[in-house]
């Protein structure tokens, strides 16, 4: 026999509500857990976590077989139940967001390197650091050592510049 709540229209007994929610609780936790397991190890030593909850994350990634780092997960999953789920998540969240704004500052870094190497200084005229004695250097050096074939010593040089400049 089913009970209708008072709260609202849940045609659910009291003890599904509750069971419900514990497992909702335990899907959140599972998907962190996961979460953390795929998580790079710079960005684990960013999350602002306590002690123990650290040692429980760097236990469970320290497993390598793939059976046994299944198990460390649910066993990680079942220590994240004593935390706050909201703010570990939003926590992720900003990691992630910073990952991601890093990679594109990274990747257009790359875009001018190869445009400038490309195109020369008419191609470094609308860089937003502004065409220096320096840029003007490094996209010559580049573009030479493009040409000889030698190792890209000042291609790596020219992109740091650019990086400096763009930040």
């Amino acid at each position: 026999m089913l009970r209708m709540s008072d709260d609202n229209d849940d045609p659910r007994s009291a003890r599904q509500i509750v069971r419900g929610a514990r497992r909702q609780a335990g899907d959140r936790s599972a998907k962190l857990a996961l979460a953390l397991m795929k998580l790079a190890p710079s960005a684990v030593r960013k999350l602002e976590v306590d002690e123990d909850l650290r040692d429980a994350i760097d236990r469970a990634r320290a497993v390598t077989s793939p059976i046994a780092r299944r198990r460390a997960e649910r066993t990680l999953a079942g220590e994240l139940r004593r935390v706050d789920l909201g703010g570990l998540a939003a926590q992720l969240g900003r990691i992630h967001e910073t990952g991601t704004a890093a990679t594109q500052d990274f990747h257009l870094a790359e875009q001018w390197r190869t445009r400038m190497i490309e195109g020369g200084l008419a191609a470094a005229a609308d860089f937003p650091g502004g065409v220096g004695d320096e840029l003007s250097r490094l996209i010559d050096a580049a573009r030479r050592e493009r040409a000889t074939g030698r190792p890209p010593g000042a291609a790596r040089a020219l992109f740091r510049h650019i990086v400096a400049a763009l930040k």
